[in-house]
């Protein structure tokens, strides 16, 4: 096993257990079958871009973080000065919050 696949896998399950995702769940939203999301959590599989958008979407992360560990801020200053004072697991939880606040105003417009 590839140790970087194994960083991205673990990547990707710990912000899915962070989220409350079940594997099924986060396979659904990102449009994978569960085993290979299985696959690649476990660092077996590696995955084209589009599935990393996908995952990088239904997480609310950027693709980089899932790659590297680092995240990659809004190019709004007032957004970045306030994810700044939080901490990595509440900046992750702010994310998902952003994201269904997004969802429900796409959906009311």
């Amino acid at each position: 096993m590839d140790d970087q696949m194994a960083c991205v896998g673990k990547r990707i399950s710990d912000l899915r257990k962070s989220y409350g995702y079940t594997q099924e769940k986060l396979a659904e939203m990102a449009e994978i079958s569960i085993q290979f999301l299985v696959q690649i959590e476990h660092g077996q599989k590696t995955m084209k871009v589009g599935t990393l958008r996908k995952l990088s979407a239904a997480l609310s992360v950027s693709s980089d973080y899932i790659i590297n560990g680092a995240e990659a801020y809004s190019e709004n200053p007032e957004i970045n000065a306030i994810l700044s004072t939080l901490s990595d697991g509440n900046r992750r939880r702010a994310a998902g919050i952003l994201k269904i606040f997004a969802e429900a105003a796409r959906q009311s417009s």
